[in-house]
């Protein structure tokens, strides 16, 4: 067992990095629903709770305290596009660290392994920040590869680090 203060740190930096975006991406979210008045992306059946349908009633100094609190002023992204990154997000990034968490235990990580925590990351980032731009109508066609470019990235490092042979059972030459 191989014990790597490298990997370890990137991947103690990776995990808080990632947490922060989710935790962010969330305020973002209810940022945009209050600008919005769009309670319903996302909720089961595309409808709101019955407390945010009853958001009209609610006394209007709360409401304004939770607008001041959340910045809640000016433009914003589609509360769709959150709830897509934010979906996107617990679909891919839990189990990034859970390769990542487990190749640590297991005394394994490889030489580029801090590398590739930080790879990915920055992969998720760019990801996140292409998924929530309008881009101009000329370069629409070509959002997808813009998008999918650092998903990809990100995916690969995830599957390198996965495919890590462990101590047990070297890789044969």
């Amino acid at each position: 067992m191989v014990i790597s203060l490298a990997f370890n740190k990137a991947l103690a930096q990776v995990a808080a990095a990632l947490a922060v975006k989710v935790g962010a991406l969330n305020l973002m979210t209810v940022r945009s629903r209050m600008l919005t008045g769009d309670f319903s992306t996302g909720k089961p059946h595309g409808k709101p709770l019955k407390e945010e349908a009853a958001l009209e009633r609610t006394p209007a100094w709360i409401t304004m305290l939770f607008k001041v609190m959340l910045g809640a002023v000016g433009p914003t992204f589609d509360t769709e596009r959150f709830v897509g990154l934010i979906n996107n997000a617990k679909e891919n990034e839990p189990f990034f660290i859970g390769v990542a968490a487990a190749v640590a235990i297991a005394g394994s990580p490889p030489a580029w392994g801090a590398t590739a925590l930080y790879t990915y990351c920055a992969a998720r980032f760019a990801h996140a920040f292409v998924f929530l731009m309008d881009f101009p109508d000329f370069l629409l066609p070509y959002k997808i590869v813009f998008r999918a470019t650092p998903y990809l990235v990100g995916v690969f490092s995830m599957f390198a680090l996965a495919a890590t042979p462990s101590p047990e059972h070297p890789a044969s030459v």
